[in-house]
Parts: structure tokens; C-alpha cells; sequence
């Protein structure tokens, strides 16, 4: 017998769940933009662990843009680099679709490891999010803390007053499920929408 208790939160990630996400068409963007190598721009902002800072709320919009030019040696503007940004994210309408058709029956939020200069271009680069979810769009770096890493978890439950048994966590990558379970929460491994539409029909969500 089935002693689970009921759904009450979704947790969905946003890239490679609600949106495609092209981190070499990014990096190849900015590679345009400045005139660097592309390898170069992963090095001092993704691989130097600059980025992840950011993701874990080190930073500001500005003083993350600040640095970032800075790592680069070179004039990149804010617009310059949204535009990079939403050019590598490609919007699932099946995906946002049936994020809204769950949001009519239960609490929906998103989780996502980035910073605040994301969290205030996002929505203008896709405005179904912020139809979708409003202020439970929530950004890793609003926590102090990034996926894997359970506190992650555990405050933005905090935050949304949800338990973890009753919250289903929606992810493509095995370390962020692997931190949510260790937080508590429930999990599904996304690998498409097909795959989480049945999951959801074995909870009796539709």
C-alpha cells in the first residue's frame, strides 16, 4: 500500500527543462561580441569557478557584470550579454504548457542555479516564466547556496512553507537530484516531457 503522502509543491528546473540550453552557442555569442576565444571566456568565467560564485549569491547583477568584463579584458555591455544569454535558450512550449495546466491544481515553483542579472533579464527573455510561476521563479543565487548542495533545498522550501515529502523535484542533472533526495525531497529525472507525463499521471496529476 501506497503510504506517500500527496504532491503539494512542484519544483521544475529551467534549463534543459522548461527551455533548451546551448552553452556553446553562448559561449560562441560572446566570442563574437568581444573577439576572444571561446575557450578563453569558459576558462576565466566558467572553469576559474567565477560563475558559480555568482550562482551561490556572492554577487549583484552589477558587481557580477563588473566582474565578469573584468575576467574578460574587454567592453561587454548588459545588453550584450542578456542577448547572449536568450540566444542560447530555446522555450519548450510543451514543457511551459504543462507547468501552467499544474500550476492550476497545486503550488508550482522553479529552481534554477544562476544569478541575479538572469533573474532580472529572465522575464523579458521568456515571459511565459513569469506568468507561469511570478515570484516562485526562484534563482540558486537568492538562497546562498547551489544545486547540489541540499541548503539549496531546504531553504527554499523554507521560504515557500512546503514540506520536502510532499514536494516533487523536477531536474535533468543526476547530482541535482541526488542533493534534492538528500534533502528530503521527492524526484523525477528529467529525460523529456513524455517520461515526467507519466509520472505525473502515477500521481494523479494531470
Amino acid at each position: 500500500m501506497n503510504t506517500a503522502p500527496p504532491i503539494r509543491l512542484f519544483v521544475f528546473d529551467l534549463d534543459d527543462v522548461l527551455c533548451g540550453y546551448d552553452f556553446d552557442h553562448r559561449l560562441n555569442v560572446l566570442a563574437r561580441m568581444t573577439g576572444l576565444e571561446a575557450s578563453f571566456i569558459e576558462e576565466v568565467i566558467w572553469t576559474s569557478g567565477f560563475d558559480e560564485k555568482c550562482d551561490q549569491g556572492n554577487y549583484s547583477a552589477d558587481e557580477y557584470l563588473a566582474g565578469f568584463v573584468e575576467r574578460l579584458g574587454v567592453a561587454l555591455s548588459r545588453e550584450q550579454w542578456i542577448r547572449a544569454r536568450a540566444l542560447s535558450m530555446t522555450p519548450d512550449p510543451g514543457m511551459l504548457g504543462l507547468a501552467r495546466a499544474v500550476s492550476q491544481t497545486v503550488d508550482v515553483s522553479m529552481l534554477t542555479n544562476n544569478g541575479p542579472l538572469l533573474k532580472e533579464a529572465l522575464p523579458k527573455i521568456i515571459p511565459e516564466i513569469a506568468h507561469i510561476f511570478g515570484e516562485n521563479a526562484h534563482f540558486s543565487s537568492d538562497f546562498k547556496a547551489a544545486k547540489p548542495d541540499p541548503a539549496v533545498f531546504r531553504r527554499l522550501l523554507d521560504h515557500l512553507g512546503h514540506h520536502p515529502e510532499e514536494t516533487l523535484f523536477i531536474d535533468d542533472q543526476d547530482d541535482y537530484i541526488a542533493g534534492a533526495k538528500t534533502a528530503g525531497l521527492r524526484t523525477h529525472h528529467f529525460q523529456g516531457i513524455e517520461g515526467l507525463r507519466r509520472e505525473l499521471a502515477g500521481l494523479g496529476v494531470s
